[in-house]
């Protein structure tokens, strides 16, 4: 009936402008957020593959990829390398993975002495 009364409080009234502000303000502190979580450091567990491969390396317990590669290559004849070895630490081995006649073979390498350990198609 009474039109002139308002429905809302006068700082409700007046604050009509205010989600598009505070939608911009929480969608900034979201953004630092993902910011500081993205720049904060690994834990010093966690290792990367790359580091564990060099430390093995140096200490003289792992050949270079590069050698372990070319003499596996040549033992896998007919077979196409796939690439993208995959390291593992706990055994000091590679995963090499090579296709042959639509068949996929996995190949387990001794990290060491290059030799080839397992293979998925015997």
């Amino acid at each position: 009936m009474n039109k002139a009364v308002p429905t809302h409080s006068p700082l409700v009234q007046c604050g009509m402008a205010m989600p598009a502000v505070m939608t911009m303000v929480a969608r900034l502190a979201l953004a630092f957020a993902i910011a500081g979580i993205a720049m904060t450091p690994a834990p010093a567990q966690l290792r990367s593959e790359q580091d564990a491969v060099l430390d093995n390396r140096v200490q003289g317990r792992a050949m270079s990829l590069r050698m372990i590669e070319r003499r596996v290559v040549q033992q896998m004849r007919g077979a196409d390398y796939l690439g993208n070895p995959i390291y593992f630490e706990r055994s000091n081995t590679y995963r090499m993975t090579f296709m042959r006649d639509g068949e996929v073979i996995r190949v387990e390498v001794d990290a060491s002495s290059g030799r080839i350990r397992d293979r998925s198609d015997r």
